[in-house]
Parts: C-alpha cells; sequence; structure tokens
C-alpha cells in the first residue's frame, strides 16, 4: 500500500519531514537533497517523492517510481475565470465549480511535477479533460489519482496505486 504522510507547515520544515521519513522509513541516514534545474526535489539513489504545500499543510507521497503531487484546501475559493480562458475547449466545459476547478488545477500542477517541469513553461501544454491527460496533445501514459483527505483534494501522477493510499501524519 502507498502512503502519503502529512503535518502542520508549521510543524515541520519539508526538510525535516523528507529527512525524518527517509530517515525512519527508508533507512537512509544523514539524506542529502538534491534539487533538479527546475527545483525538483530529489535523494541520488534513494526513493522517488513529491512534495506539495496548501494552507497549513505539508503533503509528501513515496514511490519506486516517478511520482507528482498537489493538493489544495477545498475551503479556497480561486478566482479562476482568467485562468480558465487558457485552457482547452474540453476542459472548459467540465469546470462549472471552484471544485471543479481545484481538481483540473491539482492534476495539472501533480502532472507538471511529476515531469520535472515548471508550471510557467507547462501549465498550458497540459490537458485534463473526460479523465484523460495529454501533453502538447499527446496522452501521457500515467494514472492520476484523485484523493480527498480532510478539507483538501490531492492529485498523485505517476505509475504506482495510490487510490488506496494510507494516510500517515507525520509526529
Amino acid at each position: 500500500m502507498e502512503k502519503i504522510f502529512y503535518a502542520d507547515k508549521s510543524a515541520f520544515s519539508t526538510e525535516a519531514a523528507l529527512k525524518k521519513i527517509l530517515s525512519e522509513l527508508y533507512q537512509i541516514e544523514n539524506p542529502k537533497i538534491l534539487r533538479t534545474q527546475n527545483g525538483k526535489p530529489y535523494v541520488e539513489n534513494g526513493p522517488h517523492f513529491s512534495v506539495t504545500h496548501t494552507k497549513n499543510r505539508l503533503y509528501i507521497a513515496f514511490s519506486d517510481t516517478e511520482i507528482g503531487l498537489d493538493a489544495e484546501s477545498l475551503s479556497r475559493t480561486p478566482y479562476y475565470e482568467t485562468i480558465v480562458k487558457k485552457f482547452s475547449p474540453a476542459e472548459q466545459k467540465e469546470i462549472r465549480t471552484s471544485e471543479d476547478f481545484l481538481k483540473h488545477w491539482v492534476v495539472k500542477e501533480s502532472a507538471v511535477k511529476y515531469l520535472g517541469g515548471t508550471l510557467a513553461l507547462d501549465l498550458y501544454k497540459l490537458h485534463y479533460a473526460n479523465g484523460a491527460l495529454a501533453y502538447n496533445e499527446s496522452t501521457l501514459s500515467v494514472k492520476i489519482n484523485l484523493l480527498n483527505h480532510e478539507e483538501f483534494i490531492l492529485s498523485v501522477c505517476g505509475n504506482g496505486k495510490f487510490d488506496n493510499a494510507e494516510f500517515v501524519a507525520l509526529t
């Protein structure tokens, strides 16, 4: 079973949370967190992981394969009308409420993280409609897992089976 770790942002820094999990779960002592050219964190010769922050929450997902994770608070009321105009017509038809927008947003952002890209370069190259994800009009062969946890919606993009993920509180 895949695990997604979470904590209040005031309790752990991202680096402290990562080091705790890598040390305790993966027995990697003194892990060195590195970053790709686009800023994606990774551990050399370690497991794949993705980090997201939203509101007062930190989430971290680990996988044996490349992964992207994003989360948003469902209590957030985004002003999405301007952004959605740049989405594909099929996406625009699916986005009727703030929650619809947040669902599309977390999928796109988790895909950007999966790809190791940036929002500035990749957001509008991604299309998510009818449950399918494409990049530059080519279907991505990844699994999108939309999950709800407390007041948050999360998207995990990758090849893992996160649809039954266990949420583990960091203490």
